[in-house]
């Protein structure tokens, strides 16, 4: 009885002995990671000053109490809103109410660094651009484009309640970013760009090089002595290049009123290919000017889905005339549009979706689906999905010479809903005459007998160029016949 007695007494010493030994340990531990956690944050605070003792005092990112730099923020531009702040702009009690104002938020800072990303990969891979973005908001895409090395970026928005917080990047951002109210369907993005940034239009604008000094437009001398008499018809050029094209204003005219003769190549057949075809390649070279290299510009487009189609209407027209923004050159566009409106730019010939949008921006614009949006990506959510399409201009048209006017007009007779499935023959003779119809269709080797959705959007603008051809002779014929001078000298 004893000796039990006597073992649990000491099993019980030796355990706690074991506690007392492992608290021990455990507060040597604590000890020595206290220790080790205060030298650490001596050294990088040692570091740090040593460093910002060698550095000039200017230092562009916020002093803290112990007087060290920090880096600058990962995404600029100062407090962001959220939701509720969104909420209390447009004074409603729940989001619901922001559907009658049609205003959508991308308000997910990980998804708009993603897009973001994605366009310094494909056009913004430079740090000499500015970016015109419609419809900044509350600035969620925009301090995200702020974080890509640009000259600048320029916000456009209609909406006044957003100015304090738009004022509010700027601010932040050292005027890097620049913002102005207006209405994006009728301001012109030139003048903006030439207000807020005008030594950047003033070296990067391009200008059409006039017919009588064609080689100072192209960074040659005007002045010099040039070879009389036959150096127009291909003798050696000025500066020493022999059958140099746009050697001579002479040479430019004739060149044109070639074109205006004989606008197509006769030799093929042209139902089934949509590539630009060219008659002559010395035509070619009167756009360099503006399709060589890239643009210093690049648009980005986060407006209301209901507005979409008449910018990219205005964006053609100012495209095809090379006026506007797309003065600069070849300037992308990048849109988030609806879905269905995305597929309906995307759709090839012959299918449902295609349209009179799909013609007109794919005869002017290489067209692009980054990706596309569920409803929850919004705030509020939205019942339709959107997409970001890219939309960068052609070097050539598939219909030199065509203005945007001129097919709009045409496809809105063409393609009108509701008749796109009648023949070609009888979708023309609703609104042009047998005679001309006969003519387009045997100038192009056309199947009048082929629905409107069968052709291809080459053939269409093809079609569209004859009828502006038309116009265009009527025209002139109609001024001939009211002027008494033609008519006495006739």
């Amino acid at each position: 009885m004893l000796c039990a007695t006597a073992g649990l007494r000491r099993t019980r010493l030796e355990a706690q002995w074991s506690r007392a030994a492992a608290a021990a340990q455990q507060q040597q531990k604590q000890q020595h990671r206290a220790s080790r956690r205060s030298t650490t944050t001596y050294d990088i605070t040692a570091a740090a000053q040593r460093g910002a003792s060698s550095l000039p005092t200017s230092s562009p990112g916020p002093q803290t109490a112990a007087g060290l730099s920090l880096p600058p923020l990962r995404c600029p531009g100062g407090p962001r809103v959220k939701a509720e702040g969104i909420k209390q702009l447009y004074k409603v009690p729940h989001a619901g109410f922001l559907a009658k104002y049609d205003q959508r938020f991308m308000l997910n800072l990980k998804l708009t660094h993603q897009l973001v990303s994605y366009l310094s990969r494909t056009t913004l891979t430079t740090p000499d651009k500015v970016l015109v973005e419609l419809g900044p908001g509350v600035g969620s895409l925009t301090r995200s484009l702020l974080t890509r090395p640009c000259v600048g970026v320029l916000g456009v928005e209609v909406d006044e309640r957003f100015n304090p917080h738009l004022e509010q990047i700027r601010s932040y951002t050292n005027n890097k970013f620049q913002w102005v109210n207006a209405d994006v369907l009728q301001v012109d993005e030139l003048q903006l760009l030439t207000a807020a940034f005008p030594r950047f239009v003033e070296a990067n604008i391009r200008h059409r090089p006039s017919a009588e000094h064609p080689t100072a437009a192209r960074g040659g001398s005007g002045s010099g002595s040039s070879s009389s008499g036959g150096t127009d018809a291909g003798g050696p050029h000025e500066d020493g290049c022999e059958g140099a094209p746009l050697r001579s204003a002479q040479r430019e005219r004739l060149l044109r009123q070639r074109r205006k003769r004989q606008p197509y190549q006769h030799g093929e057949a042209t139902s089934g290919t949509d590539a630009a075809t060219s008659p002559n390649s010395a035509f070619d070279v009167t756009d360099n000017w503006w399709s060589d290299g890239y643009a210093k510009v690049e648009v980005v487009a986060n407006l209301p889905f209901e507005i979409i189609t008449e910018l990219l209407m205005r964006y053609a027209a100012d495209c095809a005339q090379h006026r506007g923004l797309f003065a600069f050159g070849r300037v992308p566009v990048h849109v988030f549009a609806q879905r269905e409106v995305a597929e309906r730019i995307l759709a090839p010939a012959g299918s449902v979706e295609f349209s009179r949008l799909s013609v007109l921006c794919q005869c002017f614009f290489h067209v692009r689906l980054k990706q596309t949006f569920v409803d929850q990506t919004y705030y509020p959510r939205t019942e339709v999905e959107g997409a970001m399409l890219t939309l960068e201009p052609r070097s050539v048209p598939l219909a030199r010479g065509l203005d945007a006017s001129t097919l709009i007009h045409f496809t809105n007779q063409l393609m009108k809903p509701g008749l796109r499935g009648a023949t070609v023959h009888k979708s023309l003779t609703r609104f042009a005459p047998a005679e001309l119809v006969q003519y387009m269709l045997q100038e192009l080797r056309m199947d009048g007998a082929m629905t409107v959705l069968d052709l291809s959007v080459a053939e269409v603008t093809r079609l569209a160029s004859l009828w502006q051809q038309f116009l265009t002779m009527s025209q002139q014929q109609h001024h001939n016949n009211g002027d008494p001078h033609s008519a006495a000298a006739a």
